[in-house]
């Protein structure tokens, strides 16, 4: 990574070294606190890329380079002692890797991702053989537990709607009558085998405990109404001892449930699409936009399709690309499709067919009107604003204009009610009375008035 006049941070190649740790003195408005924690950074990670050994660099940083693994090993806290544990696993993970193309720190990254989007994570959680005779209780779900015995075994949240949970419908169930040796509907078949699994489940977590057995759920919620007991517990038999508990100790606040100080210099400046995340997670928003630590999902083939196709239709939008026929199009999603690693999928030439007609459609529906660059728009409310950008800009015949927000995927009902749609119609308005505000949705082949 590199540092630009301007200092912002711009990347490199990959296995290239972090420069710009060593060029602190170049990224504007770092105070001296931010400098010095940069610098600690710098000299940690000094020496290694994307190209090291995970296992190396994460044991030369807990063990030379810095006092994390003597801090932890010298203390009596039950939470540093605990991150002892965690650390030791993954480190034991670490230890043996697959073999593969690409550079080592990615491939696992990946590999952990996959891991836990499979359910497949058990190494993960699996304590190393020298940790499991430690006096410590562990936490496990039912399904993490197959296999171990304890000596004592607590078994939380035991009401009816969690052991037996309620199943959802199958979006998607198979016909009736085409399950061998079912009888019934579909749904009914289906919400027997539910039922079955879920019995197995309860036997599970009773089976774990060789000597004591404790066995918990709540009998009232938050808000003062009841909650049922699990159907399962009659089953026990009459060997259960049931006691019930009044809670007396209040608990202490958790860290991360305290107030996150934000100093703010002149005023609040939000975009429509920030805003309208806000509305839909605020704790997403808080993560992306506030502390910016916000991650990025793993692209699929199909997002990476969405892509390419945004791409087009911006150059076309900008003024950097024409298409004057098929022909062109086509050259233009080959090279789309190269540039967001689509060109040897397996499956490019269904992607080539969605974006061809996604273009197509993007073309035509802007056919008659004449293009105009658009500028960010602005909703104030005082000293606060709202900044929103169109997507394009149309004059119609008549002079009157539309401004559009173009997406590739499907429309979804509730945008109507989306406060970043909101502030988009609002923002057009004012600048442009008179205008039209349009939803353009390139996989549904629509365009909506925001109304």
């Amino acid at each position: 990574m590199n540092i630009a006049p301007d200092g912002t941070v711009k990347g490199t190649a990959p296995g290239t070294p972090v420069a710009w740790l060593d060029e602190l003195g170049t990224i504007k408005g770092l105070s001296e606190v931010g400098s010095a924690a940069l610098g600690a950074v710098a000299a940690a990670m000094r020496g290694f890329d994307q190209s090291a050994s995970p296992w190396t660099v994460l044991a030369t940083l807990l063990l030379d380079r810095t006092r994390i693994a003597a801090r932890i090993g010298g203390s009596s806290d039950i939470a540093e002692r605990t991150r002892g544990i965690a650390i030791w696993q993954f480190m034991n993970f670490l230890r043996v890797q697959p073999g593969g193309q690409g550079l080592p720190i990615v491939r696992l990254l990946d590999r952990v991702r996959r891991l836990v989007r499979l359910g497949d994570d058990r190494d993960l959680r699996q304590l190393p053989a020298a940790a499991q005779g430690l006096d410590a209780v562990r936490l496990m779900t039912i399904h993490g537990a197959k296999g171990l015995e304890f000596p004592v075994v607590h078994v939380p949240g035991l009401n009816g709607d969690t052991i037996p949970r309620t199943p959802q419908a199958p979006p998607c169930p198979p016909p009736d009558g085409m399950v061998e040796g079912a009888e019934g509907r579909a749904l009914d078949v289906f919400r027997a085998d539910h039922a079955e699994e879920q019995e197995c489940l309860f036997y599970v977590a009773l089976s774990r405990a060789r000597d004591r057995l404790f066995l918990y759920a709540p009998t009232q919620k938050s808000n003062g109404h009841n909650r049922l007991l699990s159907s399962f517990l009659d089953r026990v038999g009459s060997g259960l001892a049931r006691t019930k508990v009044n809670p007396t100790r209040i608990l202490p606040p958790a860290p991360e449930a305290g107030d996150v100080t934000l100093a703010i210099d002149g005023a609040l400046r939000f975009t429509g699409a920030q805003i309208a995340l806000y509305e839909r997670c605020p704790r997403r928003f808080f993560y992306t936009h506030i502390l910016q630590v916000g991650g990025r999902r793993t692209a699929t083939a199909f997002m990476q399709m969405h892509e390419a196709v945004r791409t087009i239709f911006k150059a076309v939008i900008a003024g950097a690309s024409s298409i004057g026929g098929e022909g062109d199009l086509e050259g233009q999603i080959v090279n789309a499709f190269a540039s967001h690693g689509l060109a040897d999928h397996g499956y490019v030439l269904e992607y080539k067919g969605f974006a061809t007609s996604m273009i197509q459609y993007f073309l035509a529906a802007r056919a008659g009107h004449t293009p105009e660059t658009p500028a960010a728009l602005s909703v104030a409310f005082g000293a606060e604003e709202i900044i929103v950008r169109p997507d394009e800009i149309l004059v119609r015949p008549d002079g009157s204009r539309t401004l559009r927000r173009v997406q590739t995927g499907h429309f979804r009902a509730s945008e109507m009610d989306d406060v970043g749609v909101a502030a988009f119609l609002l923002a057009a308005q004012r600048a442009f009375p008179g205008a039209s505000v349009e939803l353009v949705h390139l996989s549904d082949q629509t365009v909506r008035p925001s109304i």
